[in-house]
């Protein structure tokens, strides 16, 4: 697989995008269109009319304006940061659902003081039990 970057700018009125090798460059008003022509332009370029077939990658690097990119990257980690919750609220709700499945609750009871459906309560049962 060969891998190409493209590199992104926004120069007040549209996205510039660059390669550095090879050496192509083409533009477009939104981010999504940049990205579009610039993957046009490198298939023109390399002569073949798919890249993901012809084993081409194209890496996107966006360059954001330094306060932007602080409040972005901000964003980023926060975001990550709720995935990570998310998955670990997750998990201990399917440990607590098992638990008060074993305690001989009903599924309705055990989704009503966890705060899910008694669907969820049942499905996770279901992910529990050996196939």
């Amino acid at each position: 697989m060969r891998t190409y970057t493209a590199n992104y700018e926004h120069d007040g009125r549209a996205w510039v995008v660059r390669f550095g090798e090879p050496d192509i460059s083409t533009f477009g008003r939104s981010l999504r269109a940049a990205k579009r022509y610039a993957r046009e332009a490198l298939a023109a370029y390399l002569e073949i009319h798919d890249l993901v077939s012809a084993g081409v990658d194209v890496v996107d690097k966006v360059t954001l304006p330094a306060a932007a990119g602080t409040e972005v990257d901000r964003l980023v980690k926060m975001r990550a940061q709720a995935e990570a919750i998310r998955a670990e609220v997750a998990a201990e709700t399917r440990r607590a659902a098992r638990a008060l499945r074993k305690s001989g609750l009903s599924t309705r009871d055990t989704g009503e003081i966890l705060g899910v459906s008694s669907a969820r309560v049942a499905q996770i049962e279901h992910e529990s039990s050996p196939a």
